[in-house]
């Protein structure tokens, strides 16, 4: 199988999320854990993704959101419709409690987009239709997060002007909440990714069995035809565990990736990810300090500024890598880092976050 262009770097979990659900069989495999009454209603052998050029360009950096389209079969017979389903794969620590508001914000934008492309066929605004819209919200942080919200809540607003309020249902789903039936609902090898993400902190044993598990549930995917989704599932196992496991743990796990596979020349690819991954990391911080190093040293031009401009460069560079690796920093972090001006420490950092878990080990 030619191998397909492995999910960014940055802002993993968020990107890779995304890379993963560009198959319809992964989507099918979210849907049948988070909304199951509908998961099989929807046509998705027809299910198509689209460019989010809509949404304006301060919600587009969100890189875990998704919105598709495809046919639904109503369980009243009636003929088939065309839906919007849109994915929000939230990563975030804590509970957003604006979701709501920013949910309606995105579906009325898919609604405007859906009547301007109705408006330049020349469809007459009598027969202007709207499609329904799917609104799903999976969550994977750690904080306890129960229910969305609602838009009242977000309010004050004096009773007899509540019934103003535009009133909507979404599908939420807790990743960290969830039971072990409710993730691998419906059987589908989809199940043990939740699963990884339901355990990423767990400790090293129960982590290292659900890989174990993971691995083998992928693995027959190779066996049902569907060699592409098994490379998109492993390519995600072998990121969380160079992302989000301590690097102690990252070699033996990797090799519970190999020997779950059981096929040499699969596993020699599953080394190629890993290797992929851990170069990708170190070409784009050289990238990014090579290019800051030259505009810092332009702007300030003489050797006291070169030198300057090289501190400076490795601590944004640093930086930015800890953000690849770690997601948002706090802000003492932010505030630590900013404040290191002895170079030997800032290069001495920047070879430890090639192989440190967590902002911890790298003494943050």
């Amino acid at each position: 199988m030619d191998p397909l262009s492995p999910p960014p770097l940055r802002n993993f979990p968020d990107a890779a999320m995304r890379w993963i659900l560009e198959s319809p069989a992964n989507v099918r495999g979210l849907l049948l854990a988070v909304a199951p009454e509908i998961a099989d209603r929807i046509a998705y052998g027809r299910l198509r993704a689209l460019p989010r050029t809509f949404i304006q360009t301060s919600f587009r950096e969100r890189e875990a959101d998704l919105v598709l389209r495809a046919p639904y079969r109503a369980r009243d017979g009636s003929p088939e419709r065309e839906v919007w389903i849109y994915l929000l794969l939230e990563h975030q620590s804590s509970r957003d409690p604006l979701l709501p508001f920013r949910l309606l914000f995105y579906m009325v934008q898919l609604w405007e987009a859906e009547r301007r492309e109705q408006e330049e066929a020349k469809v007459p605004d009598g027969q202007q239709r709207l499609s329904p819209i799917l609104p799903v919200v999976v969550y994977t942080g750690r904080r306890e997060w129960d229910r969305l919200g609602s838009l009242a809540e977000l309010c004050d607003t004096p009773p007899e002007l509540g019934g103003f309020l535009p009133r909507f249902d979404c599908v939420f789903f807790n990743v960290g909440t969830a039971g072990p039936e409710r993730l691998e609902a419906g059987g589908d090898p989809f199940g043990g990714l939740l699963r990884l993400l339901h355990d990423e902190a767990a400790p090293a044993a129960v982590f290292k069995a659900v890989v174990e598990d993971a691995c083998r549930r992928f693995r027959g995917l190779q066996a049902t035809g569907d060699p592409e989704r098994w490379w998109r599932l492993t390519w995600f196992v072998v990121g969380l565990i160079l992302h989000r496991r301590p690097s102690d743990e990252q070699a033996p796990l990797l090799e519970v990736v190999r020997q779950a596979i059981g096929d040499a020349e699969i596993m020699r690819e599953v080394e190629v990810m890993a290797k992929t991954y851990a170069e990708d990391l170190i070409e784009r911080g050289m990238a990014i300090g090579a290019e800051r190093e030259r505009e810092l040293g332009k702007e300030l031009g003489l050797e006291l500024g070169k030198e300057i401009g090289r501190t400076h460069a490795k601590r944004e560079t640093l930086l930015e890598l800890m953000r690849l690796k770690f997601g948002p920093l706090p802000a003492e972090v932010e505030a630590r880092v900013a404040g290191l001006s002895d170079i030997a420490r800032l290069d001495e950092l920047l070879r430890l976050i090639l192989t440190a878990g967590s902002l911890a080990e790298m003494g943050l």
